[in-house]
């Protein structure tokens, strides 16, 4: 896997219908045919919203569409606890 964009900056609209920013690392493999997607600083809740708003802005442009996007979003750890990454469902 090699990095295609670190700490993308791209705006999504959230549940409440604010507009918000978010990071994304974009990864693939020297095929393109799969690719790996972290979702950073974004609740879970908003997670779909944010990988929709991604899918229709940086992905076309930067992956094949047979290439199998596996997508993570990363938690921002609280006081104490460990940074905690979640597969979401609709990434496969």
């Amino acid at each position: 896997m090699h990095l295609l964009r670190r700490a993308h900056e791209f705006e999504y609209r959230s549940g409440q219908g604010r507009d918000e920013l978010g990071l994304a690392d974009i990864w693939a493999d020297a095929g393109a045919t799969r690719a790996v997607v972290v979702l950073r600083g974004i609740p879970p809740a908003e997670a779909q919203s944010a990988l929709s708003a991604l899918d229709h802005s940086a992905l076309p442009y930067l992956l094949r569409p047979d290439t199998r996007v596996l997508v993570l979003t990363l938690r921002p750890c609280a006081l104490g606890q460990k940074a905690r990454a979640v597969v979401l469902p609709l990434s496969a």
